[in-house]
């Protein structure tokens, strides 16, 4: 097993993203028309749900609902990996390996420089991801540097070992390693650097006033002129979904922020375009395999059978989520046949009734957090799961931070979780193989690490395909969590917005942002 204090690191960071996605649902998708060639000038204000506490890129989450909107802007992107796993470079020129994914090669691009004159080389590379590493960091992406065995850097060419193959590593780069910042900048210190962060990308800090707005304008000496196109960004911060969007609607902003599915096609509705990744995972109730009641797989099997997420949906959300029906993103190959269990309240009674006969009746506790629509949640499925006979449910609310504890010690019985994917290597590996980080329920199976690998190492996408396949067989099999909603982390703009690239678990890139006057 990995440190508590990794766990910890990882738990905070699927908290985190919980939190942001306590409304979502369904991954809706808008185009606008094509408005021609990018114009400079303007300022693009967006309003979204979450104000960072300090703007160190090691905590960044790169989500849109996040921190992608300023870490993109102060930091820019070493490369992009969309979708269909094609590879975009940014502040890189190339990511190569020679072996299948064990020895890489990042090329920079020549001439980089941080807005504070040093050079943005190897040698910093080498410095962020190090700090990822770290566990006195604790950064939330620490599962994913982790994989990074050795770092040799020479100039703008950086060469690394992974601890295991991993072909596909350019995507967890995209979405958890790609911030680069000044190693003298976060040499001084978290409050010198918060007031005046270092990075190289399209924008600079011009202001900041927490529980007000920041304000970032156009860095000059950006590398791929003449992006950035917009002269200023400007962020404000609302926790309220519905006051968000009515901001937009008065005109006080151009564009939000939002994981709240139904208000996303609301705000389609009224004309807005709407953009957002396709994500396999989703919001679930994570079960602790290792205690009991759920250290037996029927136990568990039951309890998937058991509840109605469809009703789940109705009680909590107004039938406006989206319910998954495969353990990857809707429509990808890797699901193939293989869909999550139906609801059979016959199958789960019969279950629940050959445990009860062996001495292990069904009693547990949900746990969630102190959000309304989570606590709503954990509720529905209790008021379910205690008409059948042989099961008993209790739900606990808590806080935010004795929450995080209960999960790092494994502490709960089950508990309103989250996890979302792109590609699925490697996260969903750090979220079921055996003794990951971010593998909070504690499963183990042989079986599911080697289809977990061997999805890793594929380098053709038909022996990809094949692992994934398997993948999707034993996550049902093996009943780790009850899946009840798809995450829905979008951007809703207005027809002036234009540019909106999202890659990844809905990151999103500013340099390529404008708008028409």
């Amino acid at each position: 097993m990995r440190e508590k204090h990794s766990l910890r690191a990882a738990v905070i960071a699927v908290a985190v993203a919980l939190l942001a996605a306590c409304g979502s649902g369904g991954s809706p998708s808008g185009t606008s028309p094509d408005p021609g060639k990018p114009q400079s000038g303007g300022t693009l204000r967006v309003v979204k749900q979450t104000e960072p506490s300090g703007l160190d890129p090691a905590k960044m989450l790169n989500q849109v609902i996040s921190e992608s909107l300023i870490g993109s802007s102060l930091f820019g992107q070493l490369l992009i990996v969309d979708d269909e796993g094609q590879t975009e470079y940014g502040l890189a020129k190339s990511l190569v390996t020679s072996d299948g994914g064990t020895t890489w090669q990042l090329r920079l691009r020549d001439g980089l420089k941080f807005t504070d004159g040093t050079p943005l080389d190897a040698a910093a590379v080498e410095f962020n991801w190090a700090r990822l590493k770290d566990k006195a960091v604790g950064s939330p992406s620490r599962a994913f540097a982790s994989f990074v065995k050795t770092m040799t850097p020479k100039g703008q060419t950086l060469d690394f070992t992974l601890t295991q193959p991993i072909a596909e590593f350019g995507s967890a780069i995209a979405s958890d390693m790609n911030f680069i910042a000044s190693p003298r900048a976060l040499g001084a210190g978290a409050q010198k650097f918060d007031a005046k962060p270092v990075g190289a990308g399209p924008f600079v800090l011009k202001s900041w006033k927490r529980g007000g707005q920041m304000v970032l304008a156009r860095n000059p000496a950006y590398y791929d002129a003449p992006r950035p196109y917009l002269d200023q960004l400007v962020l404000t911060f609302n926790t309220d979904t519905n006051q968000m969007f009515d901001t937009q609607q008065a005109g006080g902003a151009d564009a939000v922020a939002s994981s709240a599915s139904d208000l996303l096609r609301t705000a389609e509705k009224r004309g807005l375009t709407v953009g957002a990744s396709n994500l396999g995972g989703g919001t679930s109730l994570t079960l602790n395999t290792q205690q009991a009641p759920f250290d037996d797989v029927r136990a568990r099997r039951a309890l998937l059978m058991g509840v109605d997420r469809a009703a789940v949906n109705v009680a909590v959300y107004k039938d406006a989520a989206a319910v998954p029906d495969t353990l990857f993103a809707d429509g990808s190959p890797y699901n193939g046949g293989t869909t999550l269990p139906k609801y059979d309240k016959a199958a789960a009674q019969k279950l629940f009734d050959e445990l009860a006969a062996e001495g292990k009746p069904v009693r547990f506790t949900v746990t969630t957090y102190q959000v309304t629509q989570l606590k709503r949640v954990a509720e529905a499925v209790q008021a379910q799961l205690n008409q059948y006979d042989n099961v008993e449910v209790e739900v606990e609310t808590l806080d935010y931070s004795t929450a995080v504890a209960k999960t790092v010690g494994r502490q709960f019985q089950s508990i309103v979780s989250a996890v979302t994917f792109d590609r699925p290597s490697p996260r969903l590996y750090t979220v079921l193989a055996t003794g990951q980080a971010n593998n909070v329920g504690g499963l183990s199976s042989p079986d599911l690490d080697e289809a977990l690998s061997a999805g890793m190492k594929a380098t053709d996408e038909k022996a990809r395909e094949r692992a994934n396949r398997e993948v999707a067989r034993l996550f049902n099999e093996l009943a780790p969590s009850l899946l009840f909603t798809r995450s829905a982390y979008g951007i809703a703009y207005s027809d002036k917005v234009h540019g909106v690239e999202l890659y990844a678990r809905s990151a999103i890139r500013t340099d390529s942002l404008w708008m028409t006057k």
